[in-house]
C-alpha cells in the first residue's frame, strides 16, 4: 500500500486534461475540454472534462469521477495501481508498505490475472535476451526477420523456452498461483495427472497490451517446421481479455493515430511490429480475429479515417469487404491498399527504405468503391447476371453510409464505373435502406428481449452497485442534499442568522460547510443511510477535533470506492454544461449566481432535511404508542409527538416563506 502522504503528492500533482488526453483526443470548449466518450458508442461529444474541478463527466452515459476513478474505469486498474500509474507520469517516488495477508486475499481475480501477465511478459522478454535458448532461438528468428533491439525492446517482445513447464515454475516459484497461471491462459492443466503445463513453449510471444500498455495476454509464433502445430497460439479469453475488443498495437499507435489522422489497419501482429519499426506509427492490427464494432469504437477514438492492408488473397479479399461495411455503418471514411502479389505489410516494409514505403502508401490507397468495384468485374467477367448481383452488393454496401450526401456521391461514382443509370441505383439504394432498417429494427428487439431476460433473471438476487436503496430510506435524497451541499460548498462563506453568546439571534457570515455540520450534530440527527452518514462523520471530527474543513480531493480521490464514487457524482451535478446540451435536450440547470441565491439554496436543504427527519420520528413515536400499554409512557411519548409537531410546523412555515 502507498503512504498517505505519498498519495497527497499524487493527487497535488495530477493534471486531469493531461491523464485523459493520453487516452481520449480532447478538445478546448470555453474553461473545460470535450471529446468521444471512451465508455460507450458517441457520434458528438458529451465526454466533458474540467481542469479546475479536476473531474470528468459523460451527459450521455453518465461516467463521471477524477483521474484516479479514469483510470481504474478505462484501464481496469485498481486504486493502488492507478495512484502508481500517476506516480510514474509525474515522477514521484513513493514508499509502500507490505500487503496484509488479509489485503492480499481480498485482491480481486482481476487483479491477479494482470499481475501474472506482467510477470510473464518480463519473464519471457528476459528469457529473449539472458537466456542461451532464448538468444539462438527466439533471439535469431527477429534479428532474420530484421527486427532491431529498439524495436524489440518497445514492444517487449520474448520466448517462452521449449520445455514442458519452464514458465510455470517459475511463476509458482515467485508466488502465483496454479489457478491464476491457468486463468490467465499462461499455463495449461493435463487432464491425465494434473500437472501444469506451459502454453506457449518454444514459441517467440508478442505481448497484447491495452490501450494504457499493459500486458492483456500473448501471441506466440511456433519456430519449428512441426505441421501438426498451431503456427500462432494466442491467450485464451480471460477476465482481462476479450480479443474482439482490443487492438494489437493501439497503445503505441493512437497518438499518432490522431496526429496523422488516419489508422492503417493490418491482420498480422509482424506486420505491425515493423510498419512502425519502417517510419508508420499509425497502425494496428485485428490480430487473428474477424474485425468487430468493438474495435472500430477503439479506432473512431482517434481518427474516422481508416486504410485497410489485408492480404490480396481470397480470404484477405473477403474479409475486406466485411472491414469495409462494417466501417462504413460505424461512419469511418474507408481507403483500401493492395501490396503487389506475394507481398504483405511485413515483407513490403522489409525490402524499401522508409521514404519508398510511406510513399507507397501514400499513393496508392483507393476508396472502396474503386476497389470493390474492380474486384468484383473480375469476377463477373461480362456476365449480365453476375453484374446485377455485383450491382446489388455495391449498392448494399453504400447503403450502410450514415451520411445522405456521401451516399449520394458514392452512388454517382458507382453508376460511372457500372455504366448503369442512377435511377435504377437509387431504386437498388431504397431497397437496401428498408432492409437495413427492417434488420435494425429485429436485432434492437432480439437485444432488448435478451437484456429483459437477464433483468428478470438478476432482479430477484442482484442489486446494481449504482443504485442505492431509496425506499429502505425516506430520507435519502435529503441526506444525498446534504452531502452535496458539503462537497459542492466547501469553500463558500454563507450568511445565515445564528445564536451569538448571549442567546441573541443574529445574522452572521460563516463557512457554508462548518454552518451546516454543526447545526446537524448540535441537533443530535444523525443519517440513516451508512455511507452518508460516514462522510458527515469525517466533516464533523475534522472541524470539531482538527478546526478545519476536509480537502475535497480526500473525498474525490478517496480510497474508498464508494466515497470516490458519491463525491464524483455529486460534484458533477452542479458540473457546468455547454449551451448544446441545454438547447438540444432542453437541460435546466440551476446556476446559483449571487451569494443571496447559494445562501437561500443551503438554508432550504437544510430545513427540508431536518423536517423530514421529524417526521420519521413522528412516525417511530406512533409505532411506539401502539406497542405499550404503559399509560405515563403513552403520556411521554404525546409530549413528545406534540413537541415535534410544533417544531415541524415551525419549519414548514419558513420553508413557505423561502420556497418561490
Amino acid at each position: 500500500m502507498i503512504k498517505q502522504e505519498d498519495v497527497a503528492k499524487i493527487l497535488d500533482a495530477t493534471q486531469i486534461v493531461d491523464v485523459i488526453g493520453a487516452f481520449v483526443p480532447l478538445r478546448k470548449r470555453g474553461a473545460n475540454y470535450i471529446g468521444l466518450c471512451p465508455f460507450h458508442n458517441e457520434k458528438t461529444p458529451s465526454f466533458n472534462v474540467s481542469p479546475s474541478r479536476g473531474i470528468f463527466k459523460c451527459f450521455g452515459c453518465g461516467e463521471g469521477g477524477d483521474a484516479v476513478s479514469f483510470l481504474m474505469k478505462h484501464e481496469n486498474y485498481t486504486y493502488v495501481e492507478a495512484l502508481k500509474w500517476l506516480a510514474q507520469r509525474y515522477n514521484i517516488s513513493i514508499e509502500e508498505r507490505e500487503l496484509t495477508q488479509q489485503e492480499k486475499q481480498e485482491q480481486t481475480e482481476r487483479d491477479r490475472i494482470y499481475h501474472v501477465n506482467e510477470f510473464a511478459q518480463r519473464y519471457f522478454h528476459d528469457i529473449l535476451f539472458n537466456d542461451d535458448e532464448g538468444r539462438s532461438v527466439g533471439l535469431s528468428y527477429f534479428k532474420e526477420r530484421e527486427l532491431d533491439k529498439d524495436t524489440i525492446i518497445r514492444w517487449g517482445l520474448g520466448y517462452c523456452k521449449d520445455s514442458w513447464s519452464d514458465f510455470t515454475d517459475a511463476a509458482l516459484s515467485n508466488g502465483y498461483s496454479e489457478d491464476d497461471l491457468v486463468k490467465s491462459g499462461l499455463s495449461i492443466r493435463n487432464e491425465n495427472n494434473g500437472r501444469l503445463y506451459d502454453r506457449f513453449r518454444g514459441r517467440v510471444c508478442f505481448p497484447i497490451y491495452n490501450i494504457g500498455g499493459r500486458p492483456l495476454g500473448f501471441s506466440a509464433r511456433i519456430l519449428s517446421a512441426d505441421k501438426t502445430k498451431a503456427k500462432y497460439v494466442n491467450s485464451p479469453e480471460s477476465v482481462i481479455y476479450s480479443k474482439g475488443k482490443v487492438l494489437f498495437g493501439l497503445h503505441l499507435a493512437k497518438n499518432e493515430m490522431a496526429k496523422q489522422d488516419m489508422c492503417y489497419l493490418v491482420e498480422g501482429n509482424m506486420d505491425v511490429v515493423m510498419m512502425s519499426q519502417n517510419g508508420v506509427k499509425n497502425v494496428v492490427a485485428t490480430s487473428g480475429t474477424a474485425l468487430t464494432e468493438d474495435q472500430i469504437r477503439l479506432i473512431k477514438r482517434y481518427t474516422e479515417n481508416v486504410t485497410i492492408l489485408y492480404d490480396g488473397d481470397k480470404a484477405g479479399i473477403k474479409a475486406t469487404f466485411k472491414a469495409i461495411d462494417l466501417f462504413l455503418k460505424n461512419g469511418l471514411k474507408v481507403r483500401t491498399l493492395l501490396f503487389p502479389d506475394g507481398e504483405d505489410p511485413d515483407s513490403f516494409a522489409r525490402k524499401h527504405t522508409q521514404e519508398e514505403f510511406i510513399e507507397f502508401l501514400q499513393n496508392n490507397s483507393e476508396n472502396f468503391i474503386l476497389y470493390k468495384t474492380n474486384l468484383l468485374l473480375e469476377q463477373a467477367q461480362g456476365d449480365p447476371i453476375k453484374k446485377a448481383e455485383l450491382v446489388r452488393d455495391i449498392v448494399q454496401t453504400i447503403s450502410l453510409i450514415p451520411n445522405t450526401l456521401e451516399r449520394s456521391t458514392y452512388l454517382q461514382e458507382c453508376g460511372k464505373l457500372l455504366d448503369v443509370k442512377e435511377e435504377v441505383l437509387y431504386s437498388e439504394l431504397s431497397k437496401s435502406l428498408r432492409n437495413n432498417v427492417l434488420k435494425e429494427h429485429q436485432k434492437q428487439q432480439i437485444e432488448e428481449g435478451i437484456e429483459q431476460a437477464k433483468q428478470i433473471m438478476q432482479s430477484s438476487s442482484v442489486t446494481n452497485k449504482n443504485e442505492r436503496p431509496i425506499e429502505v430510506n425516506p430520507d435519502y435524497e435529503q441526506e444525498k442534499a446534504i452531502i452535496g451541499i458539503l462537497f459542492n460548498y466547501s469553500d463558500v462563506l454563507t450568511t445565515q442568522k445564528i445564536f451569538s453568546e448571549n442567546g441573541e439571534l443574529e445574522e452572521r457570515e460563516i463557512p457554508a460547510v462548518s454552518f451546516i455540520v454543526c447545526d446537524i450534530a448540535n441537533d443530535g440527527i444523525e443519517f440513516a443511510d451508512k455511507l452518508f452518514g460516514q462522510i458527515f462523520e469525517i466533516y464533523r471530527k475534522a472541524i470539531y477535533e482538527n478546526g478545519q474543513v476536509p480537502e475535497l480531493s480526500y473525498f474525490v480521490s478517496n480510497e474508498n470506492e464508494e466515497i470516490r464514487q458519491l463525491a464524483a457524482d455529486l460534484l458533477v451535478k452542479s458540473y457546468e454544461i455547454s449551451p448544446y446540451w441545454e438547447e438540444k435536450h432542453k437541460i435546466s440547470i440551476p446556476r446559483p449566481e449571487s451569494k443571496k441565491q447559494i445562501d437561500k439554496h443551503i438554508t432550504e436543504t437544510l430545513l427540508r432535511f431536518k423536517i423530514h427527519k421529524i417526521t420519521g420520528y413522528i412516525s417511530k413515536i406512533d409505532e411506539e404508542f401502539t406497542t405499550t400499554t404503559d399509560e405515563d409512557v403513552q403520556m411521554e411519548l404525546l409530549k413528545n409527538k406534540m413537541d415535534m409537531i410544533r417544531l415541524r410546523n415551525i419549519i414548514a412555515e419558513r420553508l413557505k416563506m423561502i420556497v418561490i
